[in-house]
């Protein structure tokens, strides 16, 4: 295998047998009686060598399942699995690992000491597990969808696309890669860790990442870059944007009186219990803080320090959740019918008078607008309670419809009656759009007094509006409860009309 190094060969069943494979996350028993006549090699001694060591080639072209190193290995050259879903040649070793690039597949890997890896080490794809019970020493770690654990310090730039490594220092390809290199490997923005060109590239020592990599500062441009992001819908000041444990809160100044007068970011890691705070306003410079007790801040000049580095990771991922939560955003928005929704609003106006319900149609035009183009936004920063409330969280698709009847049973338009609980206990709210829309008041005879809402019900209402030329529909975008509208019998057809274009039905 090397050079004036003669390892002890077993079978890989003996080494099975031995318990040499058990601190190894793989079912090599199964893969003994699948692949006969493979072989463990055991090094007793430490091992140097400059020969790259292809993983794969070296499992499939001479039938070895694994090597087991007693002592360090130091290879002066590559170490890399090409392939990303299949079985490779695993590594055990005892002491530490020292090469010029690691990249892991599906391999599993072991090292109870420290790994140097000079140049670029990279894990990807989720078959592989690459476990360092020491320190990691490298220029450029990269993990993408893969199983890498450091128990010891990590001493490298750290770049991860997923949530495997939680505060990565990058999460852009276009911030590690030399231009050309994002010009020539990214579709789309777009490049898998285990792409093949890419590892080629690498193992041939071409150029393929940026040298600098450390950060030292924050400039205003990747400063309102980030703060004027797509999540920001017009009008608004203030953005919350979250992802498992991170918040991120925008404010953006304002020319009014009344308005905020500052640009800032707030981000919070909640299960690490760190807080960082920028700010700026026109002409003035970025200024930088850590939270240290609850609302009580301390300034960060020392941008080479632990916190000054955890600050640069920390708005990384901010970067990266915003851009998460855009790709989201964009999947679900919708397109509408403005003047559609502008004419279905007007249905709901309970008099002839425009001038006072311009405003409330103007409210209700601009929330179902905002759901409409900025539904993560709409959830999630301008009306998160109502989205709690309904669930939108679980079923986004349901923002739009779910919009224009919270909008109208925001400004009394509609009543909402509980589908639990008698009709006697909930027609005061049905009374309030009676009144509104007719001036009356709705009886809750026997049998339906004591029964919740139901199609009977409004059946025995509508029998008794009728003949005033009015109906009580039932607006129904999957909400549960009984949303009820007070609506002239003659508008009806041209409600339902312009209503299902929302995804909302009416039914009578």
């Amino acid at each position: 295998m090397f050079e004036n190094v003669n390892p002890i060969s077993l079978t890989l069943e003996d080494a099975v047998r031995q318990g040499l494979t058990a601190g190894l996350s793989y079912d090599f028993e199964f893969l003994s009686e699948d692949v006969p006549g493979l072989k463990v090699l055991i090094f007793e001694e430490d091992v140097h060598t400059d020969q790259l060591l292809d993983l794969y080639d070296i499992y499939v072209e001479q039938d070895i399942a694994g090597m087991i190193f007693r002592g360090s290995l130091q290879i002066d050259n590559s170490i890399i699995d090409y392939e990303p879903d299949t079985y490779a040649c695993f590594l055990w070793i005892d002491g530490n690992l020292t090469c010029r690039n690691l990249i892991a597949g599906c391999v599993p890997i072991y090292v109870k000491g420290n790994v140097t890896v000079q140049q670029t080490f990279i894990g990807y794809y989720n078959h592989g597990e690459v476990t360092i019970a020491g320190d990691l020493h490298a220029h450029l770690w990269i993990e993408d969808d893969h199983q890498t654990t450091v128990q010891g310090q990590v001493h490298a730039v750290t770049f991860g696309p997923d949530e495997q490594i939680a505060t990565p220092d990058y999460t852009d390809w276009h911030d590690v890669l030399l231009p050309e290199m994002a010009a020539q490997l990214l579709k789309d923005g777009y490049l898998f860790a285990g792409n093949a060109d890419l590892i080629r590239l690498i193992q041939e020592g071409k150029p393929v990442f940026k040298q600098d990599l450390v950060r030292t500062s924050i400039s205003s441009d990747e400063f309102y870059q980030l703060l004027h992001n797509k999540l920001f819908a017009p009008g608004l000041y203030f953005l919350t944007v979250t992802q498992k444990a991170w918040t991120l809160r925008f404010s953006r100044y304002g020319d009014r009186p009344e308005d905020w007068k500052l640009d800032t970011l707030y981000i919070r890691n909640e299960e690490e219990g760190h807080s960082f705070f920028i700010s700026t306003a026109p002409g003035k410079p970025l200024s930088f803080h850590q939270e240290v007790a609850e609302n009580e801040f301390e300034a960060i000049t020392d941008f080479a320090s632990a916190t000054g580095q955890q600050l640069f990771r920390y708005f990384n991922k901010a970067r990266s959740v915003v851009s998460a939560k855009t790709a989201w955003n964009k999947y679900y928005k919708r397109d509408i019918d403005k003047a559609q929704l502008w004419q279905l609003i007007w249905l709901f106006n309970p008099t002839d008078n425009t001038d006072d319900f311009t405003p409330v149609a103007t409210a209700i035009f601009q929330r179902v607008l905002l759901a409409a183009e900025y539904p993560y936004t709409y959830i999630h920063s301008r009306y998160p309670e109502d989205s709690e409330l309904r669930g939108l969280d679980e079923v986004p698709g349901a923002t739009l419809p779910v919009s224009l009847l919270d909008g109208l049973l925001e400004h009394g338009l509609i009543a909402e009656l509980s589908y639990k609980k008698p009709v006697s206990a909930e027609v005061h709210k049905l009374n309030e759009i009676g009144q509104l829309y007719w001036n009356t008041n709705f009886k809750t005879p026997p049998p339906y007094d004591e029964d919740p809402v139901s199609e009977a019900y409004i059946y025995f209402v509508n029998a008794e509006l009728q003949p005033h030329g009015a109906m009580i529909v039932r607006v129904n975008a999957g909400m549960g409860n009984y949303l009820l509208a007070c609506m002239p019998v003659a508008s009806i057809p041209q409600l339902k009309l312009l209503a299902e274009a929302l995804d909302v039905t009416v039914e009578f």
